[in-house]
């Protein structure tokens, strides 16, 4: 393949990651549905469900007919388990509709999420500049729109604290878009691109400042930290293999936890965790009425009369695990906890192997994304968040063969 369809080929995959991200952030889809149309904003309604389902099919379209495209690539094979068992989640949300709460909206749900590992097998497929542009574009589109509303139409972009919100439903969506903007600014800036850089990394730190998200803080600080201690110590020791290098790097990341810990403790009692508490337990009561299999995936939040409680009424469980323990019980929270057990082992090989951009920033991105999974429901909602995920331990798990689906891109990873 030559050098121009290869350009070709990256760009029409970076616009595709972007307007993937866009899609499945959900914010600006309810945005027009509700701000411009008049329309109630929902999954079911005539703006989200098309193109959730039209942006789904165009990723199982391209896996399915792959080595069918103008420009003559392929895609290459991924690792069976991760890819698998992501849609065996999609398969076995979908046969919940069998005894769900809501069985149209567990079935159609389930089905879109067979579909999605396509779409992430088309990411993970991306060379690392395309993959870094698509995020760029995407994170930093949003980011833009946010700004623009901001400015023009302040009351639609804060919520009733006025928090940040810009374009999103709500500041926990709107700022880990900045957290990741800021990461691939991050990776444009040590690339010595130093205005795209500071177009993602200044408005994105910014607007995490104005939404006030504490969980998401969080969730950037501890990604940004683990990426760039893995890599700096994985590069010192390339450098020079000294056995205390390790130890010390064992010992930083003992402090973080231990650190980390103690935030988590002091904000133990403030509402961001009071309130999840708060939740947690009283959706767990609907755990008990069926551990093993769940209630139907998406399906509690649809029958008003469960929401006895105020805090049940703002439509997730907040946090992945209570969530799909609800939705789709211990079954679903294995298959879960296996694409995601795979993308954190994936990407800590690949720092260990290659300790340079592309490494760090799916490692900051993976790191950041898990953490948010613990304190909002990112599994739902057709979220790039879980597709990402998915993308990473597709892109970084290992093949029967021993060998992965990314190769070192020396343009990108290098930083010397």
């Amino acid at each position: 393949m030559g050098s121009a369809q290869t350009t070709g080929t990256d760009r029409t995959r970076s616009l595709l990651i972007a307007a993937w991200i866009v899609v499945y952030s959900n914010g600006l889809l309810i945005f027009v549905a509700r701000r411009s149309l008049d329309l109630p904003g929902t999954w079911e309604g005539p703006i989200l469900r098309p193109a959730i389902i039209l942006s789904t099919l165009i990723g199982v379209g391209i896996v399915v007919l792959d080595g069918q495209r103008l420009d003559g690539a392929r895609l290459r094979p991924v690792p069976a388990l991760p890819f698998a068992t992501a849609a065996a989640l999609g398969a076995w949300a979908a046969l919940g509709s069998l005894w769900s709460l809501d069985a149209e909206v567990s079935l159609w749900w389930g089905l879109v999420y067979i579909g999605l590992p396509c779409v992430a097998w088309v990411i993970a497929d991306a060379t690392p500049g395309a993959f870094l542009r698509g995020l760029s574009l995407g994170t930093g589109f949003l980011l833009a729109f946010s700004f623009v509303l901001l400015v023009v139409k302040t009351s639609w972009a804060v919520d009733f604290n006025d928090d940040w919100k810009g374009v999103m439903t709500n500041r926990n969506g709107f700022a880990p878009i900045c957290a990741l903007a800021v990461f691939a600014g991050v990776a444009h800036l040590v690339r010595r691109r130093v205005l795209v850089g500071a177009l993602l990394v200044v408005p994105g730190l910014v607007g995490l400042a104005g939404s006030g998200s504490r969980t998401a803080w969080l969730a950037f600080a501890l990604g940004g930290a683990t990426a760039t201690v893995l890599v700096l110590a994985r590069r010192a020791y390339l450098a020079d293999p000294r056995p205390w290098i390790p130890r010390v790097t064992a010992l930083v990341f003992g402090a973080g936890a231990v650190g980390a810990t103690v935030g988590v403790a002091a904000l133990w009692n403030d509402p961001t965790f009071g309130q999840r508490r708060t939740i947690w337990r009283l959706v767990g009561d609907h755990i008990a009425d069926a551990p093993i299999v769940g209630n139907g995936f998406a399906a509690f939040w649809r029958v008003p009369e469960l929401h006895t409680d105020e805090l049940l009424q703002r439509g997730s469980a907040h946090g992945s695990v209570p969530e799909l323990l609800l939705g789709t019980g211990l079954i679903g929270l294995a298959l879960w906890a296996v694409v995601v057990g795979v993308a954190l082992i994936g990407v800590g090989r690949a720092v260990w192997r290659d300790p340079g951009v592309e490494s760090w920033l799916w490692a900051a991105v993976v790191a950041m994304l898990f953490v948010e999974n613990l304190t909002e429901s990112f599994v739902l909602w057709f979220s790039y968040n879980w597709i990402l995920l998915i993308a990473a331990a597709l892109r970084f798990g290992l093949r029967r063969d021993g060998r992965r689906l990314t190769t070192p891109d020396r343009a990108l990873v290098s930083v010397d």
